[in-house]
């Protein structure tokens, strides 16, 4: 740490270039004060100093009794467009992907009965996914559709494959999103696939999505952690 800047920036600018190479990954716990400290033969005064420089930048999380951890990054996802969930990873600077827990046919039942205007023994077919960036988890969507809209739709590897492509296929042009936002508490499985502590506050989003006639092609139940995303609007 030979140069002119005082050492707790130079300490910042290290612990920067460890986050940017990915040394400290996202979501990881740094070393301590204490072992900065003593690798570095720095005072915790200036492991301190350095560590709230980054806080600052949002490049650090210090959370209280745990630790300073990498800051996950959070994808600002409009709620007044229809756009893919891929889409908002990507343009976010994350790399996407999925996991698909659950692809296969199911009755529409009561409840989504009512949502698609169909008969509860109507058949609908479930997308069960984990959504990642960078290999981490930032939401978990049930996504529901008339199971007759894609043509042999168990064929398709939905980890790979674009629901939103498919629908483009089928001449399908979306109308409407009707939206809605609420918070709730996760319990597992939903909080151990989504890598947070059971009973922590989430945001879930309903989506209801309409084609050019009328119809309900989706509805979508998103759980995403307010620590990854925030929900925007603009109105004009």
């Amino acid at each position: 740490m030979l140069n002119t800047q005082p050492a707790y920036l130079q300490l910042a600018d290290l612990i920067q270039r460890k986050i940017e190479t990915n040394e400290y990954g996202l979501g990881a716990r740094i070393p301590s004060e204490r072992e900065l400290s003593e690798v570095f033969g720095l005072s915790r005064m200036t492991v301190r100093k350095a560590i709230d420089v980054l806080i600052e930048k949002g490049l650090l999380t210090r959370l209280q009794g745990k630790g300073t951890f990498v800051s996950k990054p959070r994808i600002d996802s409009p709620i007044d467009t229809i756009q893919s969930m891929r889409l908002f990873i990507q343009e976010s600077g994350l790399i996407p992907s999925n996991k698909v827990l659950a692809a296969q046919k199911e009755k529409a039942g009561v409840k989504y009965g009512r949502i698609f205007k169909v008969s509860p023994d109507e058949d609908l077919f479930l997308i069960f996914r984990l959504r990642l960036g960078n290999g981490e988890p930032l939401a978990l969507e049930y996504t529901y559709i008339p199971y007759n809209i894609v043509p042999d739709i168990e064929t398709y590897n939905f980890e790979h494959c674009s629901l939103y492509d498919l629908y483009e296929k089928q001449g399908i042009s979306f109308a409407t999103d009707s939206q809605r936002l609420e918070i709730v508490k996760v319990c597992s499985p939903q909080s151990a696939l989504l890598n947070i502590e059971e009973g922590s506050a989430v945001f879930m989003l309903h989506n209801t999505v309409t084609d050019i006639t009328g119809r309900v092609v989706e509805y979508t139940r998103s759980y995403v952690s307010g620590d990854t995303f925030t929900f925007s609007s603009i109105l004009t």
